[in-house]
């Protein structure tokens, strides 16, 4: 049944509407500011390798996680995939326990 929902999920992101959409319909508020904090990591120096979209748009975070699952990026290449999106879930689920732990323990 999780791999059903996971699988939801994913294309619901793969298959997003061309106009804007609430991100905090797919992400909570703690794992858009985990998102927030590895978009400034995975951003090139280049214009090209920058993150076109604005905050309050699904698709940042898309191209996010569509980073850490591998894609590189340039708009010249072909959107990524479900495979793509599978294994960026899968980083950012590890990444988003180590925020949280940082987190947990920051506060002590």
């Amino acid at each position: 049944m999780l791999e059903t929902i996971i699988k939801l999920f994913i294309m619901q992101i793969a298959y997003d509407t061309p106009e804007e959409t609430n991100p905090r319909s797919c992400f909570s508020e703690e794992e858009l500011e985990c998102l927030e904090y590895q978009i400034e990591r995975l951003e090139g120096k280049t214009e090209k390798l920058k993150n076109p979209y604005k905050p309050s748009d699904l698709k940042r975070y898309i191209w996010a996680i569509s980073r850490l699952g591998g894609w590189k990026g340039y708009q010249s290449e072909r959107k990524p995939g479900i495979t793509t999106f599978w294994i960026g879930l899968q980083k950012f689920s590890s990444l988003m326990e180590g925020y949280n732990l940082f987190r947990d323990v920051s506060r002590r």
